[in-house]
């Protein structure tokens, strides 16, 4: 019985690391970043960030896909937001995400018939989109700052001032407005090119963003 008692035990000190180690990928992955504050004032330019537009996401045909002409009119006004950005010099990127906890990776494999893990060809930027050359940075959390080549490019383009568009907006959309505001960016959020899966957890989120210092388009 003691070798049972000890294998027992074994079992729950496991069991308890592994639920730790559960809830500290996921509160990561749901944090905003923080960085060193940027001057404003050698920051002239503006870049429109567009995040998490993957087929992976905004195709998927889980509890959480989203209806189609919601997305489709979402992912026309990202397209008049490129339009208007490339016309009038506004630097555009792209964000895409990819799992790379290996923890993450099981249990969106177990839960969501792993969208957004490695390898998968619909990791690609929806091919509604019209990308061009722009540049794409990959992250693994919410806060795209999480991403030091994307802080480095808005560094090298002089960039201090940020619109999102994209999805989730409750989630990758207002982590990343939360990591620029605290840098010191000013953010503007194009609501009509965002998409949300949970639309009533929007509203508090939108008014604690306004309250620092995100407007609203």
């Amino acid at each position: 019985m003691t070798g049972l008692w000890s294998v027992i035990g074994l079992l729950a000190v496991g069991l308890a690391g592994l639920v730790l180690y559960t809830f500290k990928i996921m509160r990561k992955i749901g944090t905003p970043t923080h960085g060193e504050r940027i001057d404003p004032g050698t920051r002239p330019n503006a870049a429109l960030v567009v995040i998490d537009v993957q087929e992976d996401f905004t195709r998927s045909t889980g509890s959480n896909a989203f209806e189609p002409g919601y997305r489709d009119a979402a992912i026309a006004e990202i397209n008049q937001a490129l339009v208007s950005a490339r016309t009038d010099g506004t630097e555009v990127v792209f964000i895409k995400h990819v799992f790379r906890d290996w923890l993450a990776i099981l249990l969106v494999k177990l839960v969501a018939k792993g969208v957004g893990t490695p390898g998968r060809p619909e990791l690609r930027i929806d091919p509604a989109l019209e990308r061009r050359e722009a540049p794409v940075f990959e992250k693994s959390v919410g806060d795209a700052f999480s991403s030091a080549a994307f802080e480095d490019w808005l560094a090298e383009k002089k960039v201090g001032r940020l619109t999102l568009v994209g999805l989730d907006s409750c989630h990758c959309v207002q982590l990343t407005a939360k990591g620029a505001l605290a840098r010191g960016f000013q953010v503007e959020i194009r609501e009509p090119g965002t998409l949300t899966a949970t639309p009533q957890k929007w509203g508090p989120l939108k008014q604690e963003l306004s309250d620092a210092g995100a407007v609203f388009c």
